[in-house]
């Protein structure tokens, strides 16, 4: 077994002990855990990638998500200008497209 010296931003080491203590683990466990995931992923195990300025539907908790589908359907226009606009059927949970002239075709894909 070899020893390292690694530097961690104030607050995570405490933080970081705390938690594995409430697992059962110490400190040393946890940093020997993620090396060897690490190593057997050959990389990071979780992506690693530039943050972006705008949330996408992936990024969004729930309660984010049913506020971006509020603003969206308040921004829509009033006049519709497709043949048929697609809709969620609070019902039955389909997917539905409800047409101009008021028929209503169920997406089954």
């Amino acid at each position: 077994m070899s020893t390292s010296t690694i530097r961690l931003n104030e607050g995570v080491r405490e933080e970081t002990t705390r938690i594995a203590s409430e697992m059962g683990l110490t400190f040393n466990a946890v940093m020997n855990i993620m090396a060897r995931k690490f190593n057997a992923e050959k990389g990071f195990p979780f992506p690693v990638r530039l943050e972006t300025a705008k949330k996408t539907v992936f990024d969004m908790n729930s309660d984010e998500f049913e506020a971006a589908c509020q603003a969206a359907v308040a921004q829509r226009e009033e006049v519709i200008t497709m043949d048929y606009v697609t809709r969620l059927d609070q019902d039955t949970g389909m997917i539905t497209k409800v047409y101009a002239d008021g028929r209503v075709e169920y997406v089954l894909d």
